[in-house]
């Protein structure tokens, strides 16, 4: 079992806005959450990632129990084996698109200076970032910023991808450029738990998890 989430919930004050869930996500599983704005996708996503701590329940990586390690062990965790793409994701201002992308290297080294720079020239490649891999992030779109994040979280060839609304700030080009390399990711055997509005990429996943209210209230099962 690579993730275990178990009765996970997150009160803000007297409201709940992740109730009790409950899932597993084994190697290679790809699950989608989908569900409307406000029912407490992202705040799952970001207690999955460590980024924020659950009120009650437990969260397993690799039968790692998050809440029982360091700040320091988790950002270890977090680095060398999460890839996390967020809503508006930030690139760093005075490195060029390459160098963002790049920049998880110079903290974990999981790889060679050799292989790394042949990721990342795939990645720009599919992504067709190839015109703007120096440019400065200042004088991109929305959109180049975001193919720009999803490359950067995929450099280290994490165990598990993290993505919330990858697709949000792409035209249906692009769209379906990172619709293409997320199947290429999980069909490595690597996983991928995406919270996404996007009926094309969550048909794609195996699983299939509806929030409301802060709740998994059905699963559609992946044909």
């Amino acid at each position: 079992m690579l993730l275990r989430v178990h009765n996970l919930t997150k009160r803000f004050g007297k409201e709940e806005a992740v109730s009790s869930v409950s899932f597993d996500v084994n190697q290679g599983d790809y699950v989608a959450i989908i569900g409307p704005s406000g029912s407490g996708k992202t705040t799952l996503l970001s207690m999955l990632t460590g980024m924020l701590s659950p009120s009650e329940g437990d969260i397993l990586y690799d039968q790692i129990k998050l809440s029982q390690i360091s700040k320091q062990e988790l950002a270890e965790i977090r680095a060398r084996d999460l890839g996390l793409v967020f809503q508006f994701s930030e690139l760093v201002g005075n490195l060029t698109i390459k160098e963002n992308i790049l920049l998880p290297a110079l903290f974990t080294k999981k790889f060679s200076s050799d292989d790394y720079l042949r990721k990342c020239d795939y990645l720009i490649d599919h992504l067709k970032l190839g015109d703007i891999q120096n440019s400065l992030p200042r004088t991109l779109s929305g959109g180049q910023i975001q193919k720009a994040a999803i490359a950067r979280s995929l450099i280290n060839d994490p165990a598990i991808l993290f993505a919330d609304e990858p697709s949000g700030d792409l035209d249906p080009e692009n769209s379906y450029l990172v619709q293409l390399l997320l199947n290429e990711y999980n069909k490595r055997n690597h996983s991928i738990i995406l919270v996404t509005h996007d009926m094309k990429l969550a048909f794609d996943a195996q699983t299939v998890y509806e929030m409301k209210n802060g709740r998994f209230e059905q699963v559609i099962k992946g044909e």
